[in-house]
């Protein structure tokens, strides 16, 4: 009979925790909300901003190696917002936008020198692309900032060999 030797070099925790850790080393100590939608537009109501939102997890690539290791690559979807006034203009909005993408620009430094352990956590190439999207009048509490789609693939594998 073969049993599987799982060496687990990855921490157990969800990677949203790695996600949070970096935004709280951004500029103005950003709050960090994690949920789905209609959870992330409850929680803003009493949420001190600006604030950084994550969606769960869209896909997550999986990808053998020869090595016997497996690796994952995370398609994360975040939004950077500060609280705004009912009934602004989206000109008069535009400064969020700019300190917002400001912030989307600093998590993906932060992100791709965040360490945990031994090594960086976080794979982020040069020339690797991320989008984002200005967002306008967003949620109940009326919220204005930047969207981001990132790809995060991480730097620690599950390695799984037969003995």
């Amino acid at each position: 009979m073969v049993h599987g030797l799982w060496t687990k070099k990855t921490n157990p925790m969800p990677i949203r925790n790695q996600i949070e850790a970096v935004v709280q080393t951004l500029t103005g100590s950003p709050t960090f909300i994690y949920g789905t939608a209609n959870e992330i537009n409850q929680l803003a109501d009493d949420a001190s901003f600006p604030c950084v939102f994550m969606y769960p997890l869209q896909p997550i690539d999986v990808s053998p190696q020869v090595n016997g290791s497996v690796d994952n690559t995370f398609s994360v979807y975040l939004e950077f917002l500060f609280k705004t006034d009912f009934d602004e203009y989206t000109s008069a909005n535009e400064t969020y936008v700019n300190q917002a993408l400001s912030l989307a620009n600093e998590f993906i430094v932060k992100a791709s020198k965040y360490r945990e352990g031994e090594g960086r956590y976080f794979r982020i190439k040069a020339g690797d692309k991320a989008k984002c999207m200005p967002v306008y009048n967003k949620f109940d509490v009326n919220s204005t900032g930047v969207n981001l789609t990132i790809t995060l693939a991480t730097m620690y594998f599950d390695s799984y060999a037969s003995s």
